[in-house]
């Protein structure tokens, strides 16, 4: 168990004195000409509804992706993954393969960047040759969104060293059609727009369809806790997908009668009912989550509006239960980890953050019983699954930018 991050563990605050050591090592004789940083992000309510245009609540955290980067030689990027001591070459003009400039097949890490410059160069921007190293502070696989931060702190990184003008939206975008598109995964957009958009201080609203936000002040009097269960799920392989094509079977349905849906975001809970003998056992309760998932952030939105901590804690348990429940995305350790987190008194409420299976419950904790509350979690867990967690506490942390 750790309750602080780990010592070296970089904060989004300087960058580390590591990131410039391994970028001198990489690529001796240069120093990189910007240094960019982006952070992780928390969905504090909104599970699985922003593939189906819904609402959802978040916060960047101060943990995140540093990256160094200077302007590289032709259409070359050379890629350095300092944490996983892993290095890529890549032809930017030849991304199609997801292969690197020797024709093998890009490791994961690595096609993240590659996505984003695949994205970009399809809007027609000039994504120019780079030489970078990155590492990280965030967990990866965790549910707080570390491929999305890899994405903005490398979108950033080339919209500054080739100059062009593309607003936050746009640029969340080729994040997104860069895991939907290049990688074949069935995210939505909360993750890049929270990690290119939040402000430091303030829980971040998002209306996916319209991409409207705005930034409301999470109250002194609480702090957001992560509660990670150290279990991890591949997206790919997971049933995500399934769930998600569960939901959105069950919009076709409807809109096949009512041609104004075009997501469950349009469908209301009572018509959802009237739809039900229509719909299999996993579309019903699948679509159930997200109908009401969506009704819970609306009430979330005006809770947090009134500093109503007992309130938001209340509608983050029930998130939780409706994830569990209806759309089947928990998990034993998840399980295991809500419960303990909300055995404290001091624990307002706590749900998952991410896909779900695996990963890390998030818990919103009164901040002067932070301390006590981990010590009562972390052996609570432990008892119930006979496996350790990972406990700190994150604060609501700016959005990604270039920083030198």
């Amino acid at each position: 168990m750790n309750r602080n991050p780990s010592p070296g563990v970089p904060a989004l605050s300087a960058p580390p004195h590591a990131l410039l050591d391994a970028f001198e090592t990489a690529f001796p004789g240069r120093a990189p000409e910007i240094i960019s940083r982006a952070p992780g992000r928390i969905n504090l309510l909104g599970g699985h509804v922003d593939i189906q245009d819904g609402v959802v609540i978040n916060i960047a955290i101060d943990r995140g992706i540093w990256l160094a980067a200077a302007r590289g030689a032709g259409d070359t990027a050379h890629l350095r993954a300092i944490d996983l001591d892993e290095s890529v070459t890549l032809r930017l003009s030849d991304l199609d393969g997801r292969a690197d400039a020797g024709g093998r097949e890009l490791p994961r890490w690595a096609r993240y960047p590659a996505g984003v410059a695949w994205a970009l160069a399809r809007r027609g921007l000039p994504v120019a040759g780079i030489d970078a190293a990155f590492l990280g502070s965030v967990t990866m696989r965790a549910g707080l969104s570390s491929s999305a931060a890899v994405e903005m702190a490398f979108g950033v990184a080339w919209q500054a060293l080739g100059g062009w003008p593309l607003p936050c939206a746009g640029l969340a975008q080729a994040g997104r059609e860069a895991e939907r598109e290049y990688m074949g995964l069935g995210t939505g957009i909360q993750d890049q727009i929270t990690v290119l958009c939040a402000e430091r201080g303030q829980a971040f609203w998002l209306d996916c369809r319209s991409l409207d936000t705005e930034s409301i002040p999470l109250p002194d009097a609480a702090r957001v806790v992560v509660c990670d269960t150290l279990t991890r799920r591949e997206l790919v392989r997971s049933s995500y997908g399934g769930r998600s094509a569960d939901c959105q079977a069950a919009v076709s349905v409807i809109a096949a009668e009512d041609p104004s849906v075009r997501m469950l975001r349009d469908v209301s809970a009572a018509t959802l009912d009237r739809f039900e003998p229509r719909l299999t056992v996993d579309q019903f309760r699948r679509s159930r989550h997200v109908v009401n998932e969506i009704a819970r952030v609306a009430d979330g939105r005006a809770a947090l509006c009134a500093g109503d901590l007992g309130a938001f804690g209340a509608l983050m348990n029930g998130s939780y239960w409706s994830a569990r429940d209806d759309y089947g995305s928990s998990s034993p350790a998840l399980d295991a980890m809500w419960q303990a987190a909300t055995g404290h008194p001091a624990c307002y409420g706590a749900r998952y953050s991410g896909g779900g299976e695996a990963g890390a419950v998030v818990a919103l904790v009164q901040t002067d019983a932070i301390e006590h509350f981990i010590a009562h979690t972390a052996p609570a867990y432990r008892a119930l699954t006979g496996r350790d967690g990972d406990f700190f506490t994150v604060q609501p942390a700016g959005g990604a930018a270039v920083i030198g």
